[in-house]
C-alpha cells in the first residue's frame, strides 16, 4: 500500500494534540511544548520523506510490464516473467540476476510476503529483503538512465 501523506499527517496531529494537552496538564511551559512540537515535526517530515521515496518492487514491475499490457496475476513462473519483459536492457538486468532473485520477484508478484517467500524458498527473511533491495536498485538505475 502506498504512503498516504494526508492520512499520516492527520494521525500525527491528533497524537500531538493529545500529547500537548497532557504536557499542559502536567505543568510544562508553552515554550518547551513549542520546542518539542518543532522537533517532533522535523522527525515526522524526515520519516515522511523516507516513506515517500520508498517504492515497492511491485510498483517497479508494474511500470516495466505496462508496455506489454501483462497482468501480474498472469505471471506464474520465471520464464513467463522473462518473456513478458519487452525492453532489452531490462531483460539483460534480470538475466544477470540469480535464479533465486527471479523466483522472489515472481512470488512477490503473486502476492506472497517476504516471510512467506523465505519459508517457501528455504532462506532467511533478511536475504529475501536484501535480494529485493538489490534488484530494485538495479531497476532504479535502469529507469533513471532512460
Amino acid at each position: 500500500m502506498a504512503y498516504n501523506k494526508a492520512r499520516e499527517e492527520k494521525k500525527w496531529k491528533e497524537w500531538k494534540e493529545q500529547e500537548e494537552k497532557r504536557l499542559r496538564e502536567l505543568g510544562m511551559d508553552e515554550a518547551s511544548i513549542q520546542v518539542l512540537h518543532e522537533a517532533d515535526w522535523k522527525d515526522f517530515n524526515s520519516d515522511r520523506r523516507y516513506q515517500e521515496h520508498q517504492t515497492s518492487l511491485l510498483e517497479y514491475m508494474e511500470i516495466l510490464l505496462a508496455e506489454k499490457d501483462v497482468q501480474e496475476a498472469e505471471i506464474q513462473s520465471v520464464e513467463e516473467l522473462l518473456e513478458a519483459i519487452g525492453d532489452e536492457q531490462l531483460l539483460h538486468i534480470l538475466l544477470e540476476a540469480d535464479r533465486k532473485t527471479l523466483q522472489i520477484i515472481v512470488l512477490k508478484m503473486m502476492g506472497y510476503t517476504p516471510k512467506e517467500i523465505s519459508l517457501r524458498l528455504g532462506m532467511p527473511e533478511q536475504t529475501v529483503y536484501t535480494k529485493i533491495r538489490r534488484i530494485k536498485g538495479k531497476i532504479k538505475k535502469f529507469l533513471k538512465s532512460e
